[in-house]
């Protein structure tokens, strides 16, 4: 966090109808203690307003609010024979980013604590915690409501809230950011005028007003709409990798690429280029000879958008990477699943709830838990063996088969596929029977047997369960096994 302008981060605090928890002005009082008590309160204030800094102003009188000047100068300042910076860094946990500034404007002296919450506990100053009552500094404990509610506000800031890059000019903002995709995505007619761009931008969360005359681009609008997601360190680990390997494993790579734009705005490309190097199969289209690919392009771009939203950015160094075999791809995300792989289907859970919303807007991606639905019924229509759900302590894995045949597969890929054409007939209210199986295998009518034998193994290793306990063998229905 940097102050670059603090005359003009003045004039924008002075334009608060009030102070507020997050906001506090003062004329002198060079007390440390006091400070500090201050710095805590602001600080849980911010975060119950869901503000990114909240600021203590030395040098204004409140009411009626005007420019006073002030005696208190952060850098001389100290407690006993300690510098006031360290020892107040010292008195406060958690540990907080505080800029403190001091100034000339009009000819007066001023001085700004602006401080950065972590949003990962009430902030303490000397072993307790202080809020904003009204126009008072009160302990928290003796308001145990606000105490709850501020405990819930350190669980709901998330790493797409973090500032990405800071201080940036209006100008320089929208230079980094692909804000004509934005546009075309929400099918909206992008304004005229730059001030109405910032502030869809802003109602987005994709950039701040700093409040002293420039912007702040954060995790979410870099994340999504970066032009070159190298110019944010906070996600320059997280671009899509993209690698094709000659033959069904590592030994020989055919290239790698790694996407240089943000998810959204790189999304349609990186679609585009990963099909048209997925392997294919030639076939006849009424007499003409086209290349067909051999996965459904809704189950690629379903399994590529949970990867992306759904990943672990906490994890440092690790981004998706799609791995393309000539018999296989392979989707990675680092972070495991929030959701037990047998309930891929049914469940719905999002690590990144305002990544996953901002897709789900641009139409990249289905309506929550849609898409992993689509992605089964496509793989089941093309008859392709189920895919596999792989969740290890820091990655997620998906991997997607090319086609084989019944006989080809082996005893785990057809009791797979059953569990989940089970799952996906239990979704729609149709138990799953031995017809439907045979179908879903491509198996013919008489040969029953062979869905039956599959079947049978389920039930005894409890995959799926009879629809009716008592049910006969005739016209049998199943469910999951969690289902039952």
């Amino acid at each position: 966090m940097q102050i670059d302008d603090p005359c003009a981060l003045l004039a924008r605090l002075m334009q608060e109808k009030n102070e507020s928890g997050w906001l506090e002005f003062k004329t002198n009082n060079a007390n440390p203690e006091e400070i500090g008590e201050y710095v805590s309160a602001l600080a849980n204030g911010a975060m119950l307003a869901d503000r990114d800094r909240a600021y203590l102003v030395f040098g204004v009188q409140y009411k009626p609010k005007k420019k006073v000047g002030t005696t208190i100068n952060f850098s001389t300042m100290k407690k006993g024979s300690e510098v006031f910076s360290n020892w107040l860094q010292r008195m406060i946990e958690p540990k907080l980013l505080i800029d403190l500034v001091d100034f000339e404007c009009e000819g007066m002296q001023f001085s700004i604590a602006a401080i950065e919450p972590t949003y990962d506990r009430p902030v303490r100053f000397s072993g307790t915690e202080y809020i904003r009552i009204g126009e008072n500094k009160k302990k928290l404990g003796e308001f145990p409501e606000h105490e709850r509610a501020l405990w819930l506000a350190t669980g709901r800031r998330k790493f797409e809230d973090a500032i990405a890059l800071s201080n940036q000019t209006p100008e320089k903002a929208l230079s980094l950011l692909d804000v004509d995709a934005y546009f075309d995505f929400t099918n909206e007619n992008k304004p005229k005028k730059i001030s109405e761009v910032y502030k869809k931008l802003i109602a987005n969360g994709f950039i701040k007003d700093n409040m002293n005359g420039k912007y702040d681009i954060t995790n979410l609008g870099a994340i999504l709409l970066a032009t070159d997601v190298s110019s944010f360190p906070s996600i320059r680990g997280k671009a899509v990798r993209l690698i094709k390997y000659i033959g069904k494993d590592k030994s020989k790579s055919d290239f790698e690429r790694t996407a240089t734009k943000g998810y959204a705005s790189g999304f349609v490309n990186l679609m585009r280029f990963l099909m048209i190097n997925l392997p294919t199969n030639e076939t006849y289209v009424e007499g003409v000879r086209k290349n067909i690919p051999l996965y459904p392009d809704i189950a690629i771009r379903e399994l590529l958008a949970n990867a992306l939203i759904h990943q672990d950015f906490t994890i440092s160094g690790a981004g998706p990477v799609i791995e393309i075999y000539s018999n296989r791809i392979e989707i990675t995300n680092p972070g495991n699943s929030l959701i037990e792989t047998d309930r891929m289907l049914d469940e719905r859970r999002s690590r990144n709830e305002k990544l996953a919303s901002a897709m789900r807007i641009f139409g990249l991606c289905e309506e929550r838990g849609g898409g992993l639905d689509k992605t089964m019924i496509a793989v089941e229509q093309q008859h392709l063996p189920a895919p596999e759900f792989v969740s290890s302590k820091n990655s997620m894995r998906v991997i997607l088969f090319g086609p084989k045949t019944f006989t080809e597969m082996n005893k785990q890929e057809k009791q797979r596929a059953c569990f989940y054409h089970c799952v996906l007939r239990w979704i729609i209210h149709d138990p799953m029977n031995n017809s439907s199986l045979r179908e879903r295998f491509l198996v013919a009518d008489d040969d029953y047997q062979s869905v039956s034998s599959v079947i049978s193994e389920a039930i005894k290793t409890k995959r799926i369960v009879p629809a009716d306990p008592n049910q006969g063998k005739r016209n049998a229905r199943y469910v999951p096994y969690w289902a039952g």
